[in-house]
């Protein structure tokens, strides 16, 4: 990274509070009725869109705003980015029937080919989203902080303004589903996030380009649906489960079986810092 592409602290601060500021207006403005409800549409926007602001007012040439879309996509950052999301919920799957706590569905789903094409469909619909959501975080804030703070420290704080600015949301889904315990999960799901921001991070770091990250993204987004239904009450995917092991809420599990890959990943980033620290410059 060369000097004049650093981005400095204060832009940081300046970008992280802003972020935050907009997602949480934009959240609470449409409950309570403020604005449409379909003003939700441009929440995964923002991350992306403040990013591009940012990096015009910090003066940075074109060819940093592109950096992250066309740097060269290695193999090693495509398999990870699909296999990563069925391994956790796989790991997570395999721990709720060993210890009793989840069931298969008995559901018989409306068929395959009607599943895959709602997935297709899906998937294509989640693209521009989830490119609007990376940008911003693993696009942007992720290679600034860390240039600061190290790929472990940077991934955190990653993680934790990542999971800031989904926890209004995420408070009122939980509202929605079970009030009694929507301040536990949506705290569960807080810390689930910053979790998680390990594996983004190492889906970022092998190639530095976002695009296997938004394609993990979104196969993470379509895939905790279709393996986990929301709550014990309801089946996951809708009315076409396959796979689905049905939990009180899966996100106590899933964030174990989360933890559980931190510290692989912090041993990843070791790996990787050695592997800078050797190179002839």
């Amino acid at each position: 990274m060369f000097e004049q592409d650093v981005v400095k602290p204060e832009y940081i601060f300046s970008y992280t509070l802003s972020l935050l500021a907009l997602s949480w207006a934009v959240t609470l403005l449409a409950y309570f009725g403020f604005i449409p409800l379909f003003s939700l549409a441009v929440f995964p926007f923002i991350p992306g869109l403040l990013a591009l602001l940012f990096l015009s007012l910090e003066g940075h040439p074109v060819e940093v705003h592109a950096r992250p879309l066309l740097r060269p996509v290695t193999g090693s950052a495509i398999i990870f980015a699909i296999v990563y999301p069925f391994l956790l919920l796989g790991l997570a799957v395999l721990v709720a029937l060993g210890t009793g706590f989840g069931h298969l569905s008995g559901g018989t789903g409306q068929g395959i080919l009607a599943w895959v094409l709602l997935a297709l469909s899906a998937f294509l619909t989640a693209i521009p989203a989830a490119l609007g959501q990376e940008y911003g975080y693993r696009g942007y804030l992720l290679p600034a902080l860390t240039y600061w703070q190290g790929r472990v420290g940077g991934t955190i704080m990653v993680g934790i303004v990542w999971g800031l600015a989904l926890a209004p949301a995420s408070y009122l889904a939980f509202s929605a589903q079970d009030p009694g315990f929507a301040w536990y999960l949506a705290i569960i799901g807080f810390l689930f996030t910053i979790a998680i921001a390990f594996a983004f991070s190492y889906g970022y770091y092998l190639s530095e380009n976002i695009l296997p990250v938004v394609l993990m993204s979104i196969l993470s987004f379509l895939a905790i649906p279709a393996f986990f239904s929301p709550s014990l009450h309801s089946p996951g995917a809708g009315s076409i489960p396959l796979i689905v092991v049905t939990w009180p809420s899966p996100l106590p599990l899933l964030l174990l079986v989360a933890l559980a890959f931190v510290p692989v990943f912090i041993w990843l980033f070791s790996a990787m810092d050695g592997e800078v620290d050797g190179d002839t410059l």
